[in-house]
C-alpha cells in the first residue's frame, strides 16, 4: 500500500495511483524494449538461384534479347491491372514468393491476395512476407495463424515490443521506431518482380467508396529481379525483421491456423470481386505472357536504402545519395510526379542550379485538398514559393481528378482521388519510379527501394503517364501572381477557373495546415 496522508480526496489518490504506474510503465519499457530479438541462431535464407527453371523464368526468358546486361521492363498504372498481375503472377509462382510492404490491410484486395499466397504455400511454393511494424499490429495474431503454414513465414520490420502499449513505447524509444521500412516489391520465382508505389490496400486498386490513388507500377524481369531479390534478403535477415511469433501474446497452433483460414475464405465468398482475376493457368499464363511481350529491355539499377544506412546513412547505398547524383547531371528537362513534395535547403541549391543551366522542371504532387497527410503539405507549402520563384512549373492533383476514376469499381465511381506515384524522367531518357518522395522523410528517415532505368522508349513511355497528371481535368496550376501570392488555375467545363486560396479545401482544414506550418516537424515530412 502507498503511505498516503489520511482523509487524502480520492481523486488525488487516483492520480498518484496513475502517476506511479505510468512512471513504472516507462522504466519498463525504457529498460526492456529498446533492444530487439537475438537473430544469432537464427538461419538466413536466400532467393533461389536458378529461376530460369521455372514457367516465369522461360516466359520471360524467352522474350529477353540475350543482352545479359538488360533487363526488362513493363509499365502498370491502370489500378485494375495492377492487381490482376500481382494475382496472376502469384497463381504461377512455382518455387518462391517474397512480398515486402509497408501497408497490407486487412480489407477486399488485402484478403483476396491472402488467399492466393496461401493456394501458393499450399502448392509447395515458399512464402516470406515482410511487413513494416507501423500499421501491423492489429493484426499480430491472423498474421501469426496464418504462418502455422509450414511453407510460409512473416516476419515485422522494426516492431514495437510490448503490443498493448505502443504508444508509450514509441515516446521512449522513438528514435528506433521512426524509421520505418516504407519498401513496396513483390517477387515470384527470383525471375520477375513488381516494384512501385502501391501498398496493398483497396484504396490502391480502385476499390475504395472513399478515396482511391494515382499510382505506378513496373514488372521487371531479368538480371534486375536478382538485385531486387538481394534487397529484400537483406532485409529478411536483418535483426529489424522479427518473425510474427516472437512478439505476439500468447501462441498460436494449428486450429487457429485453421479458424484463420476458414475466415479468411468466408470474407472472399461474401465479396464479390469487381474485376476479374479467378482465371484458369493457361489465361493467367496468356496475360503474363502479353506483359512479356510488351516489356522493354534496358540497363537499370535497384536504388534503395540498405539496413545499415537507416542507422547511419554513410554505411551502404541510399536513395537519396543515388538520385542526387542523377537529378545534378540533368541538362535539359526533369519532370516529378512525387505524392509528397518537400524540398529544403539542398532542394533550392539544385533549383538555383537547374535555372542557371536552363533546365526545365515540372511537378505533379497533391493539393492540400488531395493529400492524405496534412503535415506534408504544410511542410511543402513552406519550400513551394521559393521553387516557383526559381522557375519550377508546379501542378497540384485535384480531389476529383477524372482520369482516376475511369478505371475502378463502381462503388468507387465517385470517391475522391489523391496522388500516391514516386516516379521522374531526367532528360526524357532516365527514370526511377519506386516508393520514394521526395521529401525529408524518404531521404533521411525511412527505407525506400525503386528502379533506374535508362532507356528513352521506356522513358516516353513514362512522360506520357507524367503529361495526363497534369490535364486541367486532373490538375490545378501553382503560380505567384504579380504580388507573390500563390495562385490555382484549371479548366472546368470549358471555363478557366481561379483561386486565390486552397481550392476545395475548408477554413477549418487551411487553419490546420497554417498551424502545423509552423510547428517544428519539418524533419518528419
Amino acid at each position: 500500500m502507498l503511505p498516503l496522508k489520511p482523509g487524502l480526496p480520492q481523486h488525488l489518490v487516483a492520480k498518484l495511483i496513475f502517476i506511479c504506474m505510468l512512471a513504472f510503465t516507462v522504466f519498463y519499457l525504457t529498460t526492456t524494449c529498446t533492444k530487439l530479438p537475438s537473430t544469432t541462431n537464427r538461419p538466413s535464407t536466400f532467393a533461389i538461384s536458378n529461376p530460369e527453371i521455372t514457367q516465369l523464368g522461360m516466359i520471360f526468358e524467352n522474350t529477353n534479347p540475350k543482352n545479359s546486361e538488360k533487363s526488362g521492363f513493363s509499365i502498370v498504372h491502370n489500378c485494375q491491372d495492377a492487381f490482376a498481375n500481382r494475382i496472376g503472377l502469384t497463381a504461377l509462382a512455382e518455387k518462391t514468393l517474397d512480398i515486402q510492404y509497408y501497408v497490407w490491410e486487412n480489407d477486399t484486395s488485402g484478403n483476396v491476395l491472402a488467399e492466393h499466397v496461401l493456394r501458393a504455400a499450399e502448392r509447395g511454393v515458399r512464402v516470406r512476407i515482410l511487413i513494416d511494424g507501423l500499421n501491423f499490429a492489429d493484426r499480430d495474431k491472423l498474421a501469426a495463424s496464418f504462418a502455422v503454414h509450414e511453407n510460409i513465414e512473416i516476419r515485422v520490420f522494426n516492431p514495437a515490443l510490448n503490443r498493448f502499449v505502443r504508444t508509450l513505447e514509441y515516446a521512449v524509444d522513438f528514435n528506433r521506431l521512426n524509421k520505418r521500412m516504407h519498401n513496396k516489391l513483390m517477387v515470384m520465382d527470383n525471375a520477375c518482380a513488381i516494384i512501385g508505389g502501391r501498398n496493398i490496400a483497396d484504396n490502391y486498386f480502385g476499390l475504395h467508396s472513399d478515396t482511391n490513388m494515382r499510382d505506378l507500377d513496373i514488372v521487371a524481369a531479368g538480371p534486375i529481379v536478382q538485385e531486387a531479390s538481394s534487397t529484400f534478403d537483406e532485409f529478411w535477415n536483418s535483426q529489424a525483421a522479427v518473425a510474427i511469433e516472437k512478439i505476439i501474446e500468447e501462441p498460436v497452433d494449428q486450429q487457429d491456423y485453421l479458424e484463420v483460414v476458414a475466415k479468411l475464405h468466408k470474407a472472399v465468398s461474401e465479396t464479390p470481386f469487381p474485376y476479374p482475376i479467378d482465371l484458369d493457368t493457361s489465361t493467367l499464363r496468356e496475360r503474363i505472357q502479353e506483359i512479356a511481350n510488351s516489356m522493354i529491355w534496358a540497363k537499370a539499377e535497384i536504388f534503395y536504402d540498405s539496413v545499415a544506412s537507416m542507422d547511419n546513412s554513410d554505411e551502404g547505398p541510399t536513395v537519396y545519395a543515388q538520385l542526387q547524383q542523377e537529378l545534378l547531371a540533368a541538362q535539359k528537362s526533369v519532370l516529378i510526379e512525387s505524392a509528397y513534395f518537400v524540398m529544403r535547403e539542398d532542394g533550392i541549391e539544385l533549383a538555383k542550379l537547374y535555372k542557371n543551366k536552363g533546365v526545365d522542371v515540372r511537378v505533379l504532387t497533391n493539393s492540400l485538398a488531395s493529400n492524405d497527410v496534412t503535415a506534408a503539405q504544410a511542410s511543402y507549402k513552406e519550400t513551394s514559393d521559393n521553387l516557383l520563384r526559381e522557375g519550377f512549373n508546379i501542378f497540384e492533383f485535384r480531389p476529383d481528378a477524372a482520369d482516376l476514376r475511369e478505371n475502378v469499381a463502381d462503388i468507387a465511381k465517385q470517391a475522391s482521388t489523391t496522388l500516391h506515384t514516386k516516379a521522374l524522367v531526367i532528360d526524357r531518357k532516365r527514370t526511377f519510379v519506386g516508393s520514394y518522395n521526395l521529401d525529408p522523410r524518404s531521404a533521411k528517415i525511412n527505407s525506400e527501394i525503386g528502379l533506374f532505368i535508362e532507356s528513352e522508349p521506356f522513358a516516353e513511355q513514362i512522360c506520357q503517364f507524367l503529361d495526363s497528371g497534369v490535364l486541367p481535368q486532373n490538375a490545378y496550376h501553382l503560380t505567384l501572381d504579380s504580388n507573390g501570392k500563390r495562385q490555382w488555375s484549371t479548366t472546368i467545363n470549358g471555363q478557366r477557373e481561379t483561386w486565390d486560396t486552397d481550392p476545395s479545401t475548408s477554413a477549418l482544414k487551411r487553419f490546420k495546415s497554417d498551424i502545423l506550418e509552423i510547428l517544428p516537424i519539418d524533419g518528419q515530412f
